[in-house]
């Protein structure tokens, strides 16, 4: 469905939401480029995981609670469309 919005194929994105709701499946809002703008919190934590910091030494070096921390780099993931692994890559400039 992402890939058909990139691509700027509306009827394949209404068709894919629809395949996806029938199933049972609620489908992922699909990401504008607004959404991918990191806050300054959101972007601390995220060069720190991609660096390989976990989470309780992030919290540390932040001087957050480490529920913070999880909170913050949910959004990161759900901003960027990808895991901690792919961290790194999406932030690159």
């Amino acid at each position: 469905m992402e890939a058909a919005a990139a691509c700027g194929a509306d009827g394949l994105v209404r068709r894919a939401r629809g395949e996806l709701t029938a199933a049972g499946l609620r489908p992922r809002r699909l990401r504008t480029p607004q959404d991918a703008d990191l806050t300054e919190a959101e972007r601390a934590v995220a060069v720190r995981a991609a660096r390989g910091t976990d989470n309780a030494g992030i919290a540390r070096e932040l001087r957050l609670r480490e529920q913070t921390v999880v909170r913050l780099l949910s959004a990161v993931f759900a901003k960027t469309g990808t895991d901690r692994a792919g961290l790194s890559r999406a932030l690159e400039p």
